[in-house]
């Protein structure tokens, strides 16, 4: 599939000063709204469960999320997305509510000096777990994200082999 970066955004890039954040949706049954950024940023995206414009947080828990890969192929991807555990804010919002399925998007955001914003969507996935990690110190929380194919082959329903039939 071909893309082209529109002319504003070239511009945007192509100028003296530019500044780069990315937008996080994190989808809990208490909506996450977090950003890279330095400042709070005020967006109204299509994904948010809610209608109306939503505050990123520039909050400091956020760390990075690894490599997003594009494919041509049908093929599961997944990313992890990583928080800092030394502040447990992140570890007690897991741990109250209902996290595997729930929905993440991440958007990248280009902002210049004007602050006009031109932002597009760059992953879109469902969380599949979490894990902790401690050191001596410092204290980290991976959440697995996994594009929306992660569940395309699995077989809904029951089987009729004595095994499906006994449970």
């Amino acid at each position: 599939m071909t893309r082209s970066i529109a002319s504003a955004t070239q511009t945007k890039l192509a100028g003296r000063q530019i500044f780069v954040a990315d937008l996080i949706e994190l989808q809990l049954s208490t909506p996450q709204y977090l950003t890279t950024s330095n400042i709070d940023i005020d967006y109204d995206s299509s994904t948010a469960p809610g209608a109306g414009t939503n505050t990123y947080l520039a909050q400091g828990q956020f760390l990075a999320y690894g490599n997003i890969v594009e494919s041509a192929d049908l093929r599961i991807s997944s990313i992890d997305m990583t928080f800092t555990a030394v502040d447990t804010t992140t570890i007690a919002l897991l741990m109250s509510n209902d996290y595997i399925d729930k929905r993440v998007v991440i958007y990248r955001a280009i902002l210049d000096e004007d602050t006009s914003d031109d932002i597009w969507l760059m992953f879109d996935g469902t969380v599949t777990a979490y894990t902790i990690k401690e050191t001596e110190n410092t204290a980290t929380v991976t959440i697995t994200i996994a594009s929306q194919f992660a569940d395309f082959l699995r077989k809904n329903g029951r089987r009729t082999n004595p095994a499906s039939q006994n449970i």
